[in-house]
This record gives C-alpha cells, sequence and structure tokens, in this order.
C-alpha cells in the first residue's frame, strides 16, 4: 500500500502548473458557490422536486470531479498492508476535532506502523500539533480554498505525503476537496444526509453513519476499511505547554482548592447556547455552601474575561476566574477539576473526553448526539428545541435555555460531587 508513486489529482496535461491550480481554485471555487447559493435559497421554484434536485447535484458534482482532475488515482486496498498512509480530514471546529480524536486512536492501535496525518483548520490546530497518534499535520487558514496561494500549496503539500487512505469526517465540500487533492485512492465520508453539499459525490467510498453520538458516528468510518468501531472511543491529546502546565499546578497547589475545584464553561458560539452567566454565579455560591468547593470559570479573550472577573467580584467566596490559558491549558485544568459544568461548547466535550464528571447544559442542540460522551457525562435541559440546520440554530434567541433554573442544575451537580 506504501509502494510506487501517487498520481497527481490534477489533470494529466497540466499537473503541477500554477494554470492547473488557478483553474482548480476558480472553478472548485465557482461550482461551489453555485451550489451552495442554489441550496439556501428560501424559495422553491416550481417544478422542483427530489430528481431534479438529484440531477442538479450530479452536474454540479461532476464540474467538481473535473476541476480537481482525474479519478484514474492509486487504488489501495484499505487496510490491506501493515503501514498505510492514511490521512484524516478534520478541519473545525473544536469540539468537532475533539470527537474525531477517537478514530485517530482506533487506526494507530489497528495499524501500529501507519503513519497518520491529519488536515486541520487554524482554531482546532492546538489539539492536533504534537500530537502523538500522529506522524504528520498541516494547519490551513480559514477560507484556504479561495486562494490560489494555498491552494497551490496544499496541493504540493498533500501530493508529497503519498497517502493511500482519505478519511473525510467532515463531510462538506471544502473537505472532500482537501481529500481528494490528497491522491489517495480511496476517500472515504460519509453517506448523504451526514455529509452535506458535495461531500458524498467528491468522496468515493461512501459509509452510513451508526450511532447515536457524534463521536460514534464517526468512528463507523472505519466499516470503510473493514474494521468494527471500539466500542468506546478513547482520547488523546497533546501535553499541554509549560507555560500552561505551571498556570493549572498552581491552581491545584493553592490552599483554596485543597480539595478539588469544580470548573465551570458558561461560553459557547451562539446565544441559544448560552446559560445566564448570574445562574452559572449562583450554582457557584450553592456549590461553596454545601459541599466547601471553590468553583473557576473559563473565560477566552479579553471581553470574556473581563465578564468573568466582572461576576467573580460579586461572589469572591466560591467563585473565580480560571488562569488564561490555551486549549491545551483548558484540558489539563478539566483533567484535574472535581467536575465540570457548562454550555455545548469545546471545554465541555474535552472535559468529558478526560474522564471528568461532566455536566452539559443543553437546549438548542441534542444531547444525544452531543452531549458529555462516556460514563462520567451527564445532560441537562428543560425545553429541548432542535433546529434542522445550524443556520436556524444561529437565528434562535436565548428564551429556552433560560427555561432551565437554578434548582436542577444545582442538584445535579452536588448528585455528580457526592457520587465521586
Amino acid at each position: 500500500m506504501t509502494g510506487g508513486p501517487v498520481e497527481s489529482c490534477l489533470p494529466p496535461d497540466a499537473s503541477g502548473t500554477d494554470e492547473a491550480i488557478a483553474a482548480l481554485a476558480e472553478r472548485v471555487d465557482a461550482v461551489r458557490s453555485d451550489a451552495v447559493g442554489a441550496e439556501s435559497s428560501p424559495i422553491k421554484k416550481p417544478g422542483t422536486s427530489v430528481r431534479m434536485h438529484a440531477s442538479r447535484d450530479a452536474i454540479i458534482g461532476s464540474k467538481i470531479l473535473a476541476a480537481t482532475g482525474s479519478d484514474k488515482q492509486r487504488q489501495a486496498a484499505p487496510g490491506g498492508a501493515p503501514a498505510p498512509r492514511i490521512l484524516i480530514v478534520r478541519l473545525s471546529a473544536i469540539g468537532d476535532t475533539i470527537h474525531s480524536l477517537p478514530l485517530a486512536a482506533a487506526l494507530r492501535q489497528a495499524f501500529p506502523a501507519a503513519y497518520i496525518g491529519w488536515l486541520v483548520e487554524k482554531p482546532s490546530a492546538a489539539l492536533i500539533e504534537n500530537n502523538p497518534l500522529l506522524d504528520w499535520h498541516h494547519v490551513l487558514p480559514k477560507g484556504w480554498l479561495k486562494f490560489l496561494s494555498r491552494v497551490r500549496a496544499l496541493a504540493g503539500t498533500l501530493r508529497a505525503e503519498r497517502f493511500d487512505i482519505a478519511f473525510d469526517i467532515q463531510g462538506l465540500t471544502k473537505s472532500a476537496v482537501a481529500a481528494r487533492l490528497s491522491g489517495a485512492g480511496t476517500r472515504i465520508g460519509f453517506t448523504r444526509g451526514e455529509a452535506r453539499e458535495l461531500a458524498p459525490l467528491l468522496d468515493n467510498l461512501l459509509v452510513k453513519p451508526q450511532g447515536r453520538h457524534a463521536v460514534d458516528m464517526t468512528l463507523s468510518l472505519l466499516r470503510g476499511i473493514g474494521l468494527s468501531p471500539p466500542a468506546r472511543g478513547e482520547f488523546v491529546f497533546p501535553p499541554p505547554g509549560e507555560s500552561d502546565r505551571a498556570a493549572v499546578d498552581r491552581v491545584v497547589n493553592s490552599d483554596k482548592y485543597q480539595d478539588g475545584f469544580v470548573l465551570m464553561g458558561p461560553w459557547g458560539s451562539f446565544a441559544a447556547k448560552l446559560w445566564p452567566l448570574d445562574r452559572f454565579r449562583d450554582v457557584a455560591v450553592r456549590i461553596r455552601a454545601e459541599t466547601g468547593l471553590h468553583c473557576l470559570m473559563l473565560g477566552h479573550g479579553d471581553a470574556e474575561r473581563n465578564r468573568v472577573e466582572e461576576l467573580a467580584a460579586t461572589a469572591p467566596d466560591a467563585l473565580s476566574p480560571a488562569p488564561d490559558v490555551s486549549l491545551t491549558g483548558v484540558v489539563e485544568l478539566a483533567r484535574r477539576a472535581r467536575l465540570f459544568v457548562g454550555c455545548d461548547s469545546f471545554p465541555m466535550h474535552a472535559a468529558a473526553a478526560v474522564g471528568c464528571h461532566t455536566l452539559g447544559i443543553f437546549a438548542v442542540t441534542d444531547p444525544a448526539r452531543l452531549g458529555p460522551y462516556g460514563p462520567t457525562g451527564r445532560s441537562i435541559y428543560d425545553t429541548l428545541v432542535l433546529p434542522k440546520s445550524t443556520r436556524e440554530r444561529r437565528k434562535l434567541d436565548d428564551s429556552c435555555i433560560k427555561r432551565l433554573t437554578v434548582e436542577p442544575v444545582l442538584r445535579a451537580c452536588l448528585e455528580m460531587i457526592r457520587a465521586q
């Protein structure tokens, strides 16, 4: 599986030239924009049918296939060699990157000598850089597909690694194009529904997702190379940097936290996910009174940290700002905490992944799919409103999550602390 050259994913008559790369960038961006515009249009044209949509997708897909070159790449036998060269494409977001880590762990266990690489965008890169599961990684800036220089660089970088198999976990046009640019003969992705946009037309081995949680669904891609997914995913993170480790050690070794601490993550990517900050503060005060444990609240960036400091000043005996650490520092903080309580976001997923007792607060995302993964996790909500798309979720206000009061959250926290 590792011998021999990989054919270029660019047209054979212009392989490697600037003109071919330029044409690729322009054509992919044009047909993707056309497809996204058509799919997002709120107007249903008269006579539109499933068959017409399928026909349109087939036409757009054929244009993308032409834009990314011949499909006559070396066809590797999936899993047929002891040391395959495997590329994982999970570009973003941070929480989704965490959910994808068990795939790398399962591949490393199945193929100890494999060469495993990961293609990631910058916001999630800290979880991939220096990850002991990986032999190689490459960090892309967001919007890379729109720029000739970035597409040219990616095409050359990926071809040089000679990947046999690519896993398109993200299931979007940009991730499927990246997998195709790798030259891998086997490009494994999800069937339509889980995969969106044009990914099902660009990946060439489609797997129907199994399981309800995002981690288990991702692991089901292993069936594409004839492997049975593990019963439970394993998470391996990069070690924290020296400054992060020192900051966490100062917390753990402080007299204030000699019995441990509760980590709070009140932030998320849009308003409908956010439980009110003052309710977190009220939970912290009650936890302190009931258990003696102090709470630390995360905040990333000046705006969040300023709000945390203002809130902590109203309950200094119960709540303090967490140290200002990187993504891997947050993972380490969660690893040392007695309990994590927070909204559906990266810190919640990180806490559950490292085995911290984790309480996730939900309202507009599905806890069955995105709740804290594993036996130490628990989800809580008053009412669930589950729009079909992220775009619709982002339009919602915080009225649904506000229905959840302090008392049930406090009760769940105390139960989880006392059960330890």
